[in-house]
């Protein structure tokens, strides 16, 4: 059964909001203004227009939008995060990059930033580079469900670490609150599940020769 490690949750870019998040700790994951932190209105605004257009398709207009709030506010993660996303579906994956470590550099905890630099590398077949990605992704913010999932892509699809796999769609299902998304994922934890149990069952057979 194919899983895809490209699904996104309402564009991540909401998640590093438009601080720039240099305080310790996990971020709040809304575009809500976070208190003790001064925006801009007129800033928060068009980062709100840009997620979306973003949501609508229109990435063009997305990106112009994005381009001059990071040149006008340069500090702010969330719309560099947004650029990262919109280089790497049109196929610009160096800028992608570019975009998300820059975003990384303002903000150490951003998840977002850590998850889709993780699916970019896991599409370049750097496995183990998005391995490290996925997992600072979730020591920056346990409860970032995205980063779990396409963890456990990885490890089911690509390395073959059934019960780690196993852990992180676990995990996915718990966290995530779309129930279409979760049944889905519930069926490879069974599969996954079935494959563990008879992989015990054999070796307690082979155990007893």
């Amino acid at each position: 059964m194919l899983r895809s490690s490209t699904k996104r949750l309402a564009p991540a870019l909401l998640a590093c909001a438009l601080a720039a998040c240099s305080a310790p700790g996990p971020q709040p994951q809304t575009v809500e203004v976070p208190v003790k932190v001064a925006y801009p209105a007129a800033a928060l605004e068009r980062f709100e227009e840009a997620v979306l257009s973003m949501q609508a398709g229109d990435d063009l207009g997305a990106e112009v939008a994005l381009r001059a709030l990071t040149d006008r506010y340069p500090d702010y993660a969330g719309p560099l995060v947004n650029l990262g996303i919109i280089y790497h579906r049109s196929g610009r994956t160096d800028a992608a990059v570019e975009a998300l470590a820059q975003a990384i550099a303002v903000c150490s905890n951003c998840a977002p930033a850590y998850n889709e630099l993780g699916v970019i590398q896991r599409r370049e077949g750097q496995f183990d580079a998005a391995e490290d990605s996925y997992l600072k992704a979730i020591d920056a913010d346990p409860d970032y469900a995205l980063a779990h999932y396409n963890l456990g892509v990885l490890y089911d699809l690509y390395q073959q670490r059934t019960a780690l796999a196993l852990e992180h769609y676990e995990t996915y299902t718990r966290l995530n609150d779309d129930p279409n998304a979760a049944t889905q994922v519930e069926l490879w934890i069974a599969d996954l599940r079935r494959r563990l149990g008879q992989a015990e069952r054999a070796a307690l057979a082979g155990g007893e020769q």
